[in-house]
């Protein structure tokens, strides 16, 4: 009995040895929840993020949270969400500064730098030869357009697409639309989604038609649409950061060094969702493809033991 109690502590031991080397069992790993609001740009990074710490560490997973922006930061500022990886914040200062305040959020940095909003016409409708409207360059310029942006539902004036209903853009657009006096002349548009408005701008683009709205970069339309935005529609650049909340920064302190890392550019985005866009791919799909393709860029947000063990679960897919 004595030689057996040895034995079975002997392969307990093992066993054990075996569950918890690098930390914890994949049933004990910490879950890092990020914030999967609604547009793809955020998805594909959140996915990009996934991968990069379920095979690059040890003792960790991903979760995915859907949800508009609004509740996604509450979420964060409550501690039901971990990490939002696109964060507008300059949309909505008010809610943002909350939290900074608090303590309950923080700020690893920018994401992407001056991720450009505003009001973009098709380059075709104020450049070149054939263009309809050559003397376009401003918001100021549209009265005397009116006409080539006939409203469907009101001949007497023009359609603007102002922006989403419930975003908090919109009151920017409103405020742009009334300062240059535009009610006169044209009716501001509310979309109920993003891609509703996109839908207008690539039917219009493909029968080279006349168009003007809101719209942000990065997305996959303004990554293949060749677009212009128009002077005075002009947001403040907008700050898309990474933010976390506070327990990140004892939680998971290797993701906090990455996501501190973590850094890419309008044109990048706009290249990988225009590649989603064309190719049909969902955003997971897409997520590999950039981590396949854009080596030199993600591989400075990590170590080179990290980056090693990624490259490695990348060559098995």
């Amino acid at each position: 009995m004595k030689k057996l109690s040895i034995i079975t502590l002997a392969l307990l031991l093992v066993v054990t040895g075996g569950l918890f080397a690098g930390g914890e069992t994949e049933n004990n790993a910490k879950t890092i929840v990020f914030g999967d609001v609604s547009w793809d740009s955020v998805q594909v990074h959140n996915r990009i993020m996934a991968f990069i710490i379920e095979n690059g560490l040890t003792g960790y997973k991903a979760d995915f949270t859907p949800g508009d922006t609004l509740p996604i930061l509450n979420g964060l500022m409550q501690g039901d969400i971990d990490v939002d990886m696109e964060s507008w914040h300059s949309n909505f200062p008010e809610v943002y500064r909350k939290g900074i305040e608090s303590g309950s959020i923080v700020d690893l940095g920018q994401n992407m730098p001056d991720a450009p909003q505003g009001w973009w016409v098709p380059r075709y409708l104020v450049e070149g030869p054939d263009a309809m409207a050559p003397d376009l360059k401003s918001v100021a310029d549209l009265p005397k357009y009116a006409h080539l942006f006939t409203d469907p539902e009101d001949s007497s004036k023009g359609q603007i697409y102002g922006g989403v209903a419930g975003w908090s853009q919109m009151k920017i657009s409103e405020q742009i639309f009334n300062d240059n006096n535009l009610g006169d002349t044209y009716n501001l548009t509310i979309a109920g989604s993003g891609t509703a408005i996109a839908a207008t701008m690539v039917s219009s683009f493909k029968q080279r038609e006349p168009w003007v709205g809101y719209y942000w970069a990065p997305t996959a339309v303004l990554g293949r649409l060749d677009m212009v935005r128009l002077k005075g529609s002009e947001y403040d650049p907008a700050l898309v950061n990474i933010l976390v909340n506070k327990s990140m920064i004892t939680k998971a302190p290797e993701v906090v060094e990455i996501l501190k890392a973590y850094s890419t550019t309008v044109e990048e985005n706009n290249e990988f969702l225009a590649k989603m866009d064309n190719e049909g791919w969902s955003t997971q799909e897409t997520a590999i493809w950039f981590l396949k393709n854009k080596e030199s860029i993600w591989t400075t947000w990590v170590s080179s033991d990290v980056a090693a063990k990624v490259k490695s679960a990348l060559k098995a897919l």
